[in-house]
């Protein structure tokens, strides 16, 4: 499987460990809407593991998305590596998309507590 799932205070935590080829872009978008509605989250956060962001990857992520404003649920995406948060920033200029650079910031972010030191 391409990506892994888990409840962290509420908020849905997705990890994509690997990019998305196009021939799994579909799967990938279907398994993540399918998380959101079975756990209905107060938040979801995206973390891709992956230096290289391909169109196919910001392409279920931007799926992800939309997924989440017609639910009005929070999301954020998390890039540690400092070259792939850029392409996504870039990737999704002006859709309001957060992009972090560590997952405990992002959840702690909408799960309204602070994060740990």
């Amino acid at each position: 499987m391409v990506f892994t799932h888990m409840l962290d205070r509420g908020v849905l935590v997705v990890t994509l460990h690997g990019d998305v080829v196009i021939g799994d872009r579909a799967a990938v978008s279907q398994g993540f809407a399918d998380l959101v509605r079975m756990y209905l989250p107060r938040a979801v956060v995206i973390e891709l593991r992956t230096p290289v962001v391909s169109a196919a990857a910001l392409s279920a992520v931007l799926r992800a998305h939309r997924l989440c404003e017609q639910g009005r649920v929070p999301l954020s995406l998390v890039a540690a590596e400092r070259a792939t948060r850029r392409l996504l920033e870039a990737g999704t200029d002006g859709t309001g998309l957060r992009v972090l650079a560590c997952r405990e910031e992002a959840v702690a972010g909408v799960a309204g507590v602070a994060a740990p030191v």
